[in-house]
């Protein structure tokens, strides 16, 4: 007969040996004296998967549902929530789950009771590496591992590589699971919080990922919200069990990132080049738009209350590339940047969206909480466009250059909201025709340091039918006038 001392030896690797005895002593009391502690050590080997007391451990690829008792190494992968359930019998019971692998795959391993409680008291991460014996059987997803109270999860100090087939973001469909993905972070929304329909309180955050066949938004819940502040834009993060879906919004793929799924730092390199559009090729109502241009113009920021009472600041800048120029309107936290750059600066927006503007019917570009601005060495060139007054049609805006040939007077009026503002006249002409301007606000002072024969340029007046339903433009806080 086998001495317990070498029982253990060929079992030291999946269980100590305290635990060891005492599952030996129990074995011994709950035979009831039918067998001695050696045919007991012999019983509990067979329990632990080692029914010829020296079975070595398999390799997950080689588990399959015909398997058995199985005993194997290998690491967390991931580790899912525990909960409680009735038995037929009125019991309650618990219930675990965590994922592991090893060089040749991964596996779900489902723990009960005793051993589902080492979840709830987060003695199991991910990273940590384990000796498994457990009974395998065909689950719901495949081929699982289970471990009841009989079963063998301690700790090893064996270093295991986890095999991870890693998809490309081109590649992600909707309805994908068990995805792995490793990108570039190019954007990082703030943490939201949110109301559920049974008033628990849930948070939701963001990131956009880049790699090189793409962008993709990952959407992170509750507790995963927190990675958020760990991270910087053009850091690579890792997801590893993560899934996809349709966005109902924008019907676009999202990945998203659960209590079943793991995101980390990566210090992999991800190829990702920001891809710009010029501004002529910038329509209406598209997304994800990234332009570099120079600062032609900065208007003020202006404080507004939401429909929620909360207050709102936006601002305005004006760019040129060597295609044209464009308004971008910044909003709330992004408006801090109107007052770091300067004019003829290079910048870079990314991630930004475009939208008409219903007064000008012109495309502008926005920028919210989850785009991005900053400076850039890039070299841009811009010249402004005049165009012949002669060209002029109402309902577009102008930029046009010419010689002052009557100036009117400074007027002050009050608005229909009881406001006092002030308005002023005058004719330019140039070799093709001559219009009336008509200035609002402040741009009305300008008069004052202008005479007949004043040369000047009007940058971004909008053309529309005035008085004698003849052609002017009108020059507001949107416009420059610019005297040579």
């Amino acid at each position: 007969m086998t001495d317990i001392e070498s029982i253990y030896k060929k079992l030291s690797q999946v269980i100590s040996k305290e635990d060891f005895l005492q599952r030996v002593r129990k074995k011994v009391e709950s035979m009831g004296g039918l067998c001695d502690e050696p045919m007991a050590a012999m019983l509990v080997a067979n329990e632990l998967g080692f029914s010829d007391v020296g079975r070595d451990s398999v390799k997950i690829e080689n588990i399959t549902a015909d398997s058995g008792q199985v005993n194997f190494v290998a690491k967390v992968v991931s580790v899912f929530d525990t909960r409680e359930f009735t038995r037929n019998d009125g019991t309650i019971g618990r219930v675990g789950n965590i994922i592991v692998g090893d060089e040749t795959g991964k596996i779900k391993v489902t723990l009960w009771d005793n051993m589902a409680d080492l979840i709830k008291a987060e003695k199991i991460e991910a990273g940590q590496t384990f000796q498994i014996s457990g009974y395998v059987k065909q689950g719901y997803s495949g081929v699982e591992v289970n471990i009841g109270n009989n079963g063998v999860l301690a700790k090893s100090e064996e270093d295991i590589d986890v095999a991870v087939s890693s998809q490309k973001i081109k590649d992600v469909k909707d309805g994908m699971g068990d995805l792995n993905l490793t990108g570039k972070v190019l954007e990082i929304s703030e943490i939201r919080t949110f109301q559920r329909k049974d008033d628990s309180s849930g948070k939701v955050g963001n990131l956009l990922l880049g790699d090189d066949t793409g962008t993709l938004r990952v959407t992170l819940w509750d507790d995963k919200t927190e990675f958020l502040n760990q991270i910087e834009y053009g850091d690579t993060v890792e997801l590893i069990n993560a899934y996809a879906r349709e966005n109902a919004f924008t019907q676009k793929i999202e990945l998203q990132v659960g209590n079943r799924s793991v995101i980390r730092k990566s210090e992999k390199k991800i190829e990702y080049e920001e891809k710009f559009t010029q501004i002529t090729d910038v329509r209406a109502d598209m997304s994800d738009i990234n332009v570099s241009g120079r600062v032609l113009d900065i208007g003020e920021i202006r404080t507004f209350e939401k429909k929620d009472g909360t207050t709102g600041r936006v601002g305005n800048l004006l760019l040129g590339d060597s295609t044209g120029k464009i308004r971008l309107t910044l909003w709330d936290e992004k408006t801090s940047f109107l007052d770091e750059v300067d004019f003829d600066e290079t910048i870079e927006v990314l991630h930004a969206y475009s939208r008409e503007n219903a007064f000008n019917q012109q495309v502008e570009l926005n920028l919210g909480n989850r785009g991005i601005i900053q400076r850039s060495e890039k070299e841009i060139e811009y010249r402004e466009r005049f165009t012949d007054i002669a060209d002029i049609v109402p309902g577009e805006s102008y930029s046009v250059q010419g010689k002052v040939s009557e100036i009117g007077e400074l007027r002050e009026f009050e608005r229909e909201d009881g406001t006092e503002n002030v308005v002023a006249s005058l004719q330019l002409e140039d070799e093709t025709g001559s219009i009336r301007l008509t200035l609002w606000g402040e741009q009305a002072y300008i008069i004052e340091d202008l005479d007949i024969d004043s040369e000047i340029q009007v940058i971004d007046a909008y053309a529309k039918y005035g008085l004698n339903e003849e052609i002017e433009l009108s020059i507001g806080n949107k416009s420059r006038v610019i005297m040579l």
